[in-house]
């Protein structure tokens, strides 16, 4: 109890002191200024300090552990808006050596953004009460008792987990050996895959599988697991998922879906202490660049000594030649930053607030069967993401470019406002969210929707408002419609063979 006051205390104290500095990086955005420092290195430097302090003080004043929902998202936040920071700080302007446009002016201009974002999640956070620390057990508190009672409903949603997992595995195996999907990272590695998907030369459908319902699979399974058995099952069907992320090239599936498949683990009862975590967190940090390097090589070519090269920075014509490993990583990471330093550049200057048009658009994205119903209606719907529109200024004539940063497109919505807003959102929600999922009375099928939907929220950090939108939707799907229609389905037939019964014994 004495400790619970003293953090009830702090809490307070950090929501007097958190508020005005909010305020006042409000104020610096809004009139599109810098933090008052002399250079670029006080100035990043602040940056970083600022926010790992915020997200040290979100995990002491509620005691969340590591693999917490607020902690996989400050993180995940942090390393896509302040590795460059970071970077400069090692090698001055050489850091943004691989980006095409250079403006210091506008990366000076992004930092109180970025540190607006976290203290608006720091005090979001904050709004929450402290509650008084249960005993501690190694695993989520009563977590793991409460999937002891496994429920037909919970029984249902693992058979779509397991369903969903085989024919996704399947259709994407038809797809290769058909000379679709994989053979064309087989033969011409990540470049030919994603052009043939965005030629259409692999159809949708398998790509959905790849990209969405495939992770989504392993966190049901996950949501459903009630003991060590069921537990290794996931990791060991996880492999096969990430070694075919893998060879499509693609970071952020394998690398979203390996911390969430961690936090889900560990709210189910798994003993995931500090060293274990830190492993994943090994893993984690050792994939981002391999893959982005092993992106250069088609498949045919891997071996183990192209797999080395790649993970020290060993491979020709890649941005992070020669660089150590902690140089890689964090220029592996800093590309995204561009989105934000173009986007306050020429917003709201060049380029007027959107004003919630592309939060709005986004929704369209999550009508189920929308390719069907929209053109029977003769509608058409004209849309163009963040991601897309910032080309226009960064790569014009491009395809592709590196993504686009949530911060930047809640900036590009509302100014400062949507900043605030969204973050002051996320900090009480993740927080709430957490709580609710480290409860006794805890539901599979909530837990399963809830990890669909952080998994998605984590890839939204370095895209657009879309990919959460589709989560919530077919998710929700997913976990609630599928499983309760199936036990419709087997109550009726019980019915009729009860009523079957009964005519044959009169």
């Amino acid at each position: 109890m004495r400790d619970w006051i003293y953090r009830e205390h702090l809490r307070l104290t950090l929501v007097l002191l958190a508020t005005p500095v909010t305020l006042g990086l409000a104020w610096l955005v809004v009139r599109h200024e810098a933090l008052p420092l002399g250079d670029v290195r006080s100035a990043a430097l602040t940056t970083v300090i600022f926010c790992l302090t915020v997200i040290g003080l979100v995990l002491y004043v509620h005691r969340l552990p590591l693999l917490s929902f607020p902690s996989l998202f400050l993180a995940v936040t942090f390393l896509f808006t302040c590795s460059p920071l970071i970077l400069y700080q090692l090698e001055g302007n050489d850091a943004f050596r691989s980006w095409e446009i250079v403006d210091i002016e506008s990366i000076l201009t992004g930092m109180p953004v970025v540190m607006l974002a976290f203290s608006s999640f720091l005090l979001g956070a904050l709004l929450l009460p402290t509650l008084i620390p249960a005993p501690a057990t190694g695993t989520a508190d009563g977590a793991a008792g409460s999937m002891a009672d496994f429920t037909p409903r919970a029984q249902a949603l693992r058979r779509v987990g397991f369903a969903i997992y085989a024919v996704s595995a399947l259709l994407v195996a038809a797809s290769s050996l058909a000379g679709g999907t994989l053979s064309f990272a087989l033969e011409g590695g990540y470049s030919a895959y994603h052009g043939a998907k965005r030629a259409g030369a692999i159809p949708q459908v398998v790509g959905v599988l790849v990209a969405h319902l495939l992770p989504w699979s392993l966190l049901i399974l996950t949501a459903t697991s009630r003991d060590r058995r069921s537990r290794r099952q996931v990791v060991l069907l996880a492999v096969p998922f990430i070694l075919i992320m893998l060879a499509v090239g693609d970071r952020g599936g394998p690398i979203g879906t390996m911390a969430v498949i961690t936090s889900g683990l560990y709210l189910v009862g798994a003993r995931i202490g500090l060293w274990r975590t830190l492993a994943v967190i090994a893993s984690i940090v050792f994939l981002i660049p391999t893959i982005l390097n092993l992106r250069q090589l088609p498949i045919s070519q891997w071996s183990g000594g192209a797999i080395a090269n790649a993970a020290t920075n060993q491979v020709q014509s890649t941005n992070t030649f020669g660089d150590d490993p902690v140089s890689g990583f964090l220029s592996s990471m800093s590309s995204p930053y561009q989105t934000l330093m173009e986007t306050v550049k020429v917003v709201p200057d060049l380029e007027g607030y959107h004003r919630g048009g592309d939060y709005l658009s986004s929704l369209v994205v999550a009508v189920p069967f929308r390719s069907i119903i929209f053109p029977f209606f003769g509608a058409e719907i004209q849309r163009r993401p963040p991601s897309q529109w910032v080309l226009l200024f960064l790569h014009p004539g491009r395809n592709a470019g590196p993504g686009y940063l949530q911060v930047a497109e809640a900036y590009l919505q509302f100014g400062a406002i949507g900043v605030v807003g969204l973050y002051l959102i996320f900090g009480w929600g993740l927080t709430r969210l957490w709580r609710s999922m480290t409860s006794k009375t805890l539901d599979p099928r909530v837990l399963a929707f809830a990890l669909i939907v952080m998994m998605e929220t984590l890839l939204w950090v370095r895209n657009s408002s879309t990919l959460v939108v589709r989560a919530v939707a077919w998710g929700w799907i997913l976990t609630y419609v599928i499983p309760a229609l199936m036990m419709m389905r087997k109550r009726s037939a019980g019915t009729r063979r009860v009523q079957g019964d009964e005519v044959l014994h009169r």
